[in-house]
């Protein structure tokens, strides 16, 4: 299809035509060598590639001269940066991943399809040593199919009509008797039906690897009994109806999932207790509706979101856990303007049903699960590496597609490893590749490649994990020791990628943390930190609302904003092999490890985030 295109030199605009493709550079003209920019209207950017004598570095948010460390063949870099921002196809990747194959649980088939087509991507481009790596296995397989929940409210019916009862219409002629009249008995009322109406979908979550409901299952709603005269009076209606959880105080996605974990270990816990001979009289009220013929339960979100965890000890259950019939009950979370809903209309004394349809599968186990990995191998130092990663498991709420956690981070590694082939480059040391998995359910992949690669630590020089959403990479924390090889490998990305929709240059800032490498244990550079491996966080800038979509029924395509992936998938490659060539590894440093400071901050929000406004490049 063809695009407009515009080559912008000062204030002038010269409208140009060319036909792009996959695999096509965007603009094709001698302006380039001239450090004129390229727009990318599609993507939002004007590209402006730079000569090595004009490079800067950002240190500590100023520019400052590059640090004069011999980083390979500045021809290549530049190659590097025109291929990345020219001919990028890191928004076909993302949907390779997020839209084609879906949500990516740990153990489950979505993550092996998307693991499959990364693995056999990596090979058409030519990267070797490409395989799956087993970190540990999963005790049960768990995919998550199409899941929803529908309110409904009673409309109460006339009760049936009968002439000369209650129409205004003439009672039939009465026939004279033939005998003495008889007190006619009067007739029965008719009951009125009740006609139910759908009032709303509601939007909902459950934890992975809990039962479902197999099928539609559509009952009348009912509060949660607190106290003994609550439970006798509800305790007729129980069979067969939903049960409202009161809503929670404001707890942050953690306490949120912690509650519906918890309820979970409270069921299983009370069942052992009944196992082992207690009478499930002598129960507190909440345990013993584990025994109670009921549908299930309903609970809150604090607001519109709904957040996606998982069960209590899931890497332990056996497929006999989830067979058994009797084993749970199902658990839904649903949003907070639904929980008002249906507890509004109870206040009111409605009757309500809701229908939940959870479609939970399960596979048996041992399922192994794997990171992985693919490299270019170094020509001079094969055993020494820089690594290039992201974690390619996501949550699986109903709605959810992975996409900024961390479908995006995914998309940048596999965009930066495609770059690097494209240009032929040849760096010294060996570039890894790694899509780690088991990273939310606490960096299991990442600890596991540490466990079995220790032999390779010590060669180790850095390893850059991208896990920040769909933001750009704006730099990293890094030791005085460290600031001037890092500034140096990221200087060719400084001034290159303006945003016309945040008017600035998405640059990379070394920040100087002083003696330590100050980091957060939020993502799986934290695995190498523990064990002396200069790990990165990088840092992601921008107008994305990361907390919108964290773990939620949010998290699509329409957050991906492609000029920040372009930019992040190009600088990844750069700085990969300009450390991959420099002289020596990168210097260790002491490393401070501790809660990830976004993530604390938004879940601890009492409003939450805004729909992140649209891009007006994107189409």
């Amino acid at each position: 299809m063809a695009v407009t295109k515009r080559i912008v030199v000062g204030v002038t605009l010269l409208s140009v035509v060319l036909a792009s493709c996959a695999g096509t550079p965007r603009s094709a003209t001698q302006s380039q060598a001239k450090g004129e920019a390229t727009a990318l209207d599609g993507a939002g950017l004007d590209v402006t590639l730079k000569q090595p004598g004009e490079w800067v570095s950002v240190i500590d948010g100023k520019e400052a001269p590059v640090p004069a460390i011999e980083m390979g063949d500045d021809a290549i870099t530049m190659k590097i940066v025109q291929e990345g921002a020219l001919r990028s196809e890191v928004m076909d990747h993302l949907k390779a991943l997020a839209v084609e194959r879906g949500p990516r649980l740990t153990g489950s088939e979505n993550l092996r399809k998307a693991q499959d087509w990364a693995s056999q991507s990596f090979r058409e481009w030519g990267l070797t040593n490409v395989h799956l790596e087993q970190w540990g296995t999963v005790g049960v397989g768990f995919d998550r199919g199409p899941s929803s929940g529908t309110i409904f409210l009673a409309r109460p019916m006339r009760p049936e009509t009968r002439p000369g009862v209650n129409t205004r219409e003439a009672s039939p002629a009465a026939t004279p008797p033939t005998e003495p009249a008889k007190e006619e008995a009067k007739p029965e009322p008719t009951p009125a039906k009740t006609e139910w109406t759908k009032a709303r979908e509601v939007e909902l979550t459950a934890l992975s690897w809990s039962v479902g409901t197999n099928g539609a299952v559509r009952g009348p709603v009912i509060r949660e009994p607190k106290t003994e005269d609550e439970f006798r009076a509800v305790q007729g209606e129980l069979k067969g109806a939903w049960v409202l959880v009161q809503a929670p105080p404001a707890l942050g996605m953690r306490g949120i999932r912690s509650m519906m974990s918890a309820r979970y270990e409270m069921r299983k816990e009370a069942r052992k207790k009944i196992a082992e001979g207690k009478s499930v009289s002598d129960l507190p009220i909440a345990e013993r509706l584990a025994f109670e013929p009921i549908a299930g339960y309903i609970s809150s979100s604090r607001d519109e979101r709904v957040w996606t965890g998982a069960v209590s000890g899931w890497r332990d259950l056996s497929i006999t856990d989830r067979d058994d019939p009797s084993d749970d009950q199902p658990h839904v979370q649903v949003r907070l303007s639904d929980y008002d809903f249906l507890n509004s209309r109870l206040a009111d004394g409605e009757k309500v049903e809701v229908e939940f349809n959870l479609n939970h599968t399960f596979k048996a186990g041992p399922v192994p699960v794997h990171n992985v990995i693919a490299e270019i191998k170094g020509s001079k130092y094969p055993n020494e590496y820089v690594i290039i990663s992201g974690h390619l498991d996501s949550w699986d709420g109903p709605g959810s597609l992975g996409v900024t956690d961390n479908a995006t981070g995914s998309a940048v590694t596999i965009e930066a490893a495609r770059i690097l082939k494209a240009v032929n480059a040849k760096p010294l040391r060996t570039i890894r590749f790694v899509l780690w998995t088991g990273e939310e359910q606490g960096l299991l992949g990442s600890k596991g490649y540490v466990e079995s690669h220790k032999d390779e630590l010590a060669g180790i020089s850095a390893v850059f994990v991208d896990d920040g959403g769909t933001g750009y990479q704006a730099g990293v924390q890094a030791a005085t020791v460290q600031v001037d090889m890092l500034a140096a490998a990221s200087a060719p990305i400084n001034n290159v990628f303006f945003s016309r929709f945040d008017k600035k240059f998405l640059n990379v800032d070394i920040k100087n943390s002083g003696e330590t490498t100050k980091s957060h244990g939020g993502s799986d550079h934290h695995s190498f930190n523990l064990v002396g491996v200069p790990g990165f966080f990088w840092e992601e800038g921008g107008r994305a609302e990361y907390g919108f979509g964290w773990h939620t029924q949010n998290d699509k395509m329409n957050l991906a904003i492609e000029e920040y992936l372009v930019q992040s998938a190009t600088n990844s490659a750069v700085v990969a092999y300009r450390l991959g060539c420099a002289p020596t590894l990168l210097p260790r440093a002491k490393t401070e490890t501790g809660e990830r400071p976004n993530m604390l901050r938004r879940e601890q929000q009492t409003n939450p985030p805004q729909t992140p406004a649209a891009n007006p490049n994107r189409s």
